[in-house]
């Protein structure tokens, strides 16, 4: 897979492109709540906006598969240690309750797989290779998701 393609937005775009076809094949009768659903993806965008904040603020790469320079713990970062995937979570979930489907849901699910296994995983192994017990404690005091 070319890296490019591997990133956590272009993996957002396609779940929702899934999510749309899942909607397409199987709507839910009265299940559409596009005012909840805008309201969760824009919860999803503003979370992403701090945490894009913090990393700038810390002057650290924002590219996964990238070493980071900064161990950052405030903003976002103090209450989830992932708050970018979260909030690609949320947008997913607020897609989902747009489109009016329960079926669309899965590609949220799907979506947190692959994030924790290609994203995730090796952040977390970088991150402790580089800042050792500040990350392991870090990592003991603030969850993956929340």
């Amino acid at each position: 897979m070319p890296k490019w393609l591997d990133l956590p937005p272009i993996w957002l775009i396609a779940m929702m492109v899934l999510g749309y076809a899942a909607a397409f094949a199987a709507p839910t009768p009265d299940w559409p709540m596009p005012w909840v659903g805008a309201g969760v993806m824009a919860l999803g965008f503003g979370l992403t906006i701090w945490a894009a904040l913090s990393f700038r603020a810390a002057k650290t790469t924002i590219v996964p598969h990238q070493a980071p320079s900064a161990l950052i713990t405030t903003g976002a970062f103090a209450y989830s240690r992932n708050p970018i995937y979260l909030a690609d979570v949320l947008v997913l979930i607020g897609w989902a309750l747009i489109l009016g489907a329960g079926l669309a849901l899965l590609p949220a699910v799907f979506f947190v797989w692959i994030i924790r296994t290609r994203f995730i995983s090796p952040e977390e192994e970088r991150l402790s290779e580089a800042f050792g017990k500040t990350f392991e404690s870090y990592k003991a005091t603030v969850g993956r998701w929340i």
